[in-house]
């Protein structure tokens, strides 16, 4: 546990100026990064939770294992900050810290931040008598949103998060969100994405609908096997060398139906912002002729 809270950042603080340190000792907030990076982001975080030997709540047989995958699918992608809870570190007071306190003060404007969750859910009535989501922690209990975390603490979370781009992935059904749709992709596909990298945005990929659940085949998740093969490239759906939230969570939604034979059904929503988390960056898009490929033969 010393391990992980030094790695978000929570034991050491001063480790130089390069770090968030300014002159005279002053600690800077992530979202003090200044200019533009060189590539898409200033750093891209992954925080992936799984949760399978509950003290209160059945077990999810294999919900670590899947974890672990998908974590090393980001790191695969380059993320360079993965960050690993399960099961003893995934317990109600630590998920709270990790989103109220640590998250907001170390995540930065031009960063990337996805957040991979792998365990129960509940779903509660809010003030208007609309059904809401949460996720159950380690010593949570299943039907008790005490010691949950709701759709709403979500929603604060992203909204106080200074993340450029920000995607929620939950093997869970997980509802209760305002939304607006998924973008869907024009025929031909975007040929800039790039256009969309400048405007932020907080996407939520589900892995089963309302009244669903995530099912599970030979100890492994349906959703969690199409996301990997997804994450890999299969997702990339125009065939244009990038990989966005968008096409994931298309790809999702006709993959695991499939797989699943119709019994569930992935949700791709935007709750915030009209950009689109940028997963696998292509080539960039030629603006300009080249005059190479002008040049008479």
């Amino acid at each position: 546990m010393k391990r992980f809270l030094q790695r978000l950042g929570i034991a050491v603080f001063v480790v130089g100026y390069a770090m968030g340190v300014g002159p005279g000792g002053a600690c800077l907030p992530a979202y003090a990064q200044l200019g533009k990076p060189e590539g898409l982001y200033y750093k891209s975080w992954a925080i992936v939770i799984g949760i399978e030997s509950y003290i209160v709540a059945p077990p999810i047989h294999g919900a670590i294992n899947d974890a672990k995958h998908v974590a090393q699918a980001f790191r695969k992608l380059g993320f360079d900050e993965v960050v690993e809870m399960y099961d003893k570190d995934a317990v109600s007071r630590r998920l709270h810290q990790v989103l109220n306190d640590i998250l907001p003060r170390k995540v930065g404007r031009m960063d990337r931040l996805v957040i991979f969750y792998a365990g129960h859910v509940g779903a509660a009535s809010d003030a208007e008598g609309e059904a809401r989501s949460y996720l159950v922690p380690l010593d949570a209990q299943l039907n008790n949103p005490a010691k949950a975390v709701t759709v709403e603490q979500l929603k604060e979370f992203t909204r106080r998060s200074a993340s450029k781009h920000t995607l929620l992935i939950f093997d869970a059904p997980v509802f209760g969100w305002e939304m607006t749709a998924a973008q869907l992709l024009s025929p031909e596909g975007r040929l800039e994405p790039e256009d969309e990298m400048d405007r932020r945005v907080t996407q939520v990929i589900s892995a089963a609908g309302k009244g669903e659940s995530s099912s599970r085949s030979d100890g492994k998740s349906v959703f969690v096997q199409a996301l990997l093969a997804g994450l890999a490239g299969a997702a990339d759906m125009d065939n244009n060398g990038w990989l966005m939230a968008s096409e994931l969570g298309t790809y999702l939604m006709q993959q695991v139906q499939e797989d699943s034979k119709g019994q569930q059904h992935p949700v791709s929503v935007r709750i915030e912002g009209d950009g689109d988390t940028v997963l696998v960056e292509g080539r960039k898009a030629v603006t300009q002729a080249d005059p190479a490929a002008t040049t008479s033969h």
